[in-house]
């Protein structure tokens, strides 16, 4: 026996564990302090929240929409398998207030259980005005097949 089978079965038993307790998605959001002088000035402390996301069904895909304000598409980062999607994204901005300038960087990743299985090769994502809409393209279940009992 492979002992990377009981790994792979452990990790499952705890993202089962985990949806179980905290939902279906995850996020991570990291928001560092800016370099405006004073190292205990945060002007984006108030700001940092989770984006919101909605994940929709139709028949034949899983659609997935999220808010990301003030990214720019490069520098957005998905990666899928046929069960879940990670979204990450690093969003550098520059502020000013009054004479200061500074600089701020917003980093989250967000992991989310999809209701269906979908084929990663068919994903496509689009970026248009601060939303990010990723569509996946379902994989089609096995009917099965009919026995005649004799």
């Amino acid at each position: 026996m492979d002992p990377q089978d009981d790994i792979r079965r452990f990790e499952k038993i705890m993202k089962d564990l985990m949806e179980g307790i905290f939902g279906r998605g995850r996020i991570e959001v990291f928001t560092p302090m800016m370099s405006t002088g004073n190292p205990f000035s945060n002007p984006m402390q108030g700001d940092s929240r989770e984006p919101l996301t909605e994940i929709n069904e139709t028949k034949t895909e899983v659609v997935v929409t999220m808010e990301l304000p003030g990214a720019n598409k490069n520098q957005i980062d998905i990666n899928a398998t046929n069960m879940s999607i990670e979204i990450s994204a690093k969003i550098d901005r520059v502020i000013e207030s009054g004479n200061s300038r500074g600089r701020s960087q917003t980093s989250f990743r967000k992991y989310l259980t999809l209701p269906e299985e979908v084929d990663p090769k068919t994903i496509k994502a689009r970026y248009k005005n601060g939303i990010l809409e990723v569509t996946m393209k379902k994989t089609e279940k096995e009917k099965g097949t009919k026995i005649k009992v004799e």
